[in-house]
Parts: C-alpha cells; sequence; structure tokens
C-alpha cells in the first residue's frame, strides 16, 4: 500500500505480476480500477497531481517475455513494449529503412527520461504529440495485443481511438510492435518541430518514409503527422499524389500542401491551429525532400 498526505499521491495498492497471463488476469479482475505502470515516466506525474486516482496500479517491471528487440526471419524487428527507449535509440537492427525508429525516439525528452521510458507506455499513453508512433505508423508496425482470451492484432495506426484512448480492452494489454521489412530503395525520416527541440512536446511532428522503383519513380509513401489531430494521422492523400510519379520539387511543394488540408489540428497553449497547419506543410516537404535523399544513396 501506498501511503497518502496532503502533499502526495492518494493512496493505491500496488501489484506486481511476473506473467502475461498473470497480468491480464489482474486487469481483468479490478477493470477500470486499475492502471498500468510501465516506464512510469507519464503515470507517477498523473499520479502525483491526482489527475488519475486508481484503486491499483499494476507494474510490469518483473514481466521478463514483454522485453526483447530481435530480428525476424523475414528481415523485420519485433519489439517489447517494456523494451526501454534507450535501448531502441541503439538497437542496429533499426537501420536502413527502418531507422526513423530511432530517430523517433532521439526527439523523446532526454537521456534521464529514455533511460525510463518504454516503447509500449509511449504508445499506451495515446498523447496525439509522441514522437515515437508517427514512425513506427509509418514503418507499417502493427501491435500484439493479449488478454484473457488469447492473443489479436491490428495496425497501430487503429490502435489509437482518441486522445488518452486506446483500443485496448478490459484484461488485455499490449505485448509488442511487429514491424514488417523494408523494401529495397526505402528510407525514412521523423522530423520534430518544437520550441526547445527533444525537451518539450511536438507542436507538429512528421514522419515520411517512401520507397522508390528502380525508374527512381516512388514506388510506394507513407506521411504520419503528430500533433494536429485526436491522433496520429496519415496524410493518405499526400500519400496518394506522391505514388507513381517521379518525385520533383513542385511535386513535394503539392504534396506538403496537401498533408496541411489534411491536419486537423487545434490552438492549445503551444501553438494556434493555423500555425500548426503552416508548420505541417513546411516539415511535410523537408521530411519527404530527406527522405528520398536517403532512398537514393541507399540504391546507388
Amino acid at each position: 500500500m501506498i501511503s497518502s498526505s496532503p502533499l502526495a499521491m492518494t493512496a493505491f495498492d500496488y501489484l506486481q505480476p511476473a506473467t502475461v497471463q498473470e497480468c491480464a488476469e489482474m486487469l481483468a479482475h479490478y477493470g477500470s480500477s486499475a492502471s498500468v505502470l510501465a516506464g512510469g515516466t507519464d503515470l507517477v506525474v498523473q499520479l502525483q497531481h491526482r489527475a488519475m486516482r486508481p484503486r491499483v496500479v499494476i507494474g510490469l517491471e518483473r514481466i521478463v517475455e514483454l522485453r526483447y528487440l530481435e530480428p525476424d526471419n523475414d528481415g523485420g524487428v519485433s519489439i517489447g513494449a517494456m523494451t526501454l527507449l534507450r535501448d531502441v535509440k541503439e538497437a542496429s537492427v533499426l537501420s536502413n529503412g527502418l531507422s526513423l525508429i530511432r530517430q523517433g525516439v532521439t526527439q523523446v525528452s532526454c537521456v534521464q527520461i529514455r533511460n525510463m521510458a518504454t516503447l509500449g507506455g509511449n504508445s499506451c499513453n495515446a498523447s496525439p504529440s509522441a514522437d515515437t508512433v508517427p514512425p513506427l505508423i509509418a514503418a507499417g508496425a502493427t501491435v500484439r495485443i493479449v488478454g484473457r482470451k488469447g492473443e489479436r492484432s491490428l495496425p497501430l495506426e487503429d490502435f489509437f481511438l482518441a486522445p488518452g484512448k486506446t483500443a485496448l480492452k478490459v484484461g488485455e494489454l499490449l505485448h509488442g510492435f511487429a514491424v514488417p521489412p523494408p523494401l529495397p530503395r526505402t528510407a525514412g525520416v521523423y522530423c520534430k518541430h518544437a520550441i526547445r527541440g527533444p525537451f518539450d512536446l511536438a507542436i507538429v511532428g512528421i514522419a515520411a518514409k517512401v520507397t522508390l522503383d528502380e525508374r527512381d519513380r516512388v514506388r510506394s509513401a507513407r506521411i504520419v503527422m503528430a500533433a494536429v489531430g485526436p491522433t496520429p494521422l496519415r496524410a493518405r492523400k499526400a500519400e496518394v499524389l506522391l505514388t507513381g510519379q517521379v518525385p520533383t520539387e513542385a511535386l513535394i511543394v503539392e504534396a506538403g500542401r496537401t498533408a496541411a488540408d489534411e491536419a486537423r489540428p487545434i490552438s492549445d497553449q503551444r501553438a494556434s491551429a493555423e500555425y500548426r497547419r503552416s508548420m505541417v506543410e513546411v516539415w511535410t516537404r523537408s521530411a519527404l525532400r530527406n527522405a528520398l535523399y536517403d532512398a537514393r544513396r541507399a540504391a546507388a
């Protein structure tokens, strides 16, 4: 039992399951009165400010099966929910067409936070401005969800329902991510616009991944926007605009304008909706230029 005082968080019971199945049983039993603790960089702050008052906090630190980062036989990569952002940043298997995942991690706060925060926790927090999520969506990641009734998977972009709300049902937890192998001549970039860089939440974040064919045309493209909607958003019209085309500067400019039109920003204390929409256009152009440059270098 964690004690309470006028200057401390509300009292709660702290449970430490040793297996995924044990955790699923606890989540099913306590339902909405339970909160899950991964790295704690978000939840602990919410508890201290009493923004959340769970009856039970379930810590995942003893569940070793949630900590993995390994290549798959097909060239993809599997990443466990409890993998530290520090370890994702240093993972050599996330190279070439998957390096944008590491780029997203480097934009999360500071070294101290990355030493504690987990990739799964960053997703389950469901913040529209999360830096790790757009690169994973751009890379085509799916999530593995485990519960008492078995397992299921879905595209990461479908995992987010609203700010702070995910597709996890009662009794379910996020096991990890499956990232498919990138095609040849693929490169990706994550760009973040914030006042103090990684230390601040993104005003706008853009992940762009492109694959070129043998004639230097865009075989496929993904553009994912952060902090300009209630969930991370795909700029699907901009993606279609690029596909099958030789990526000229004029096309890149048009793609940036199209992505800005697809954004759904709001005004808050960090930026106005109009400013965010303008920055989507600017940073989409920048991300595409850099991704195309790297894709061409990969083909050389």
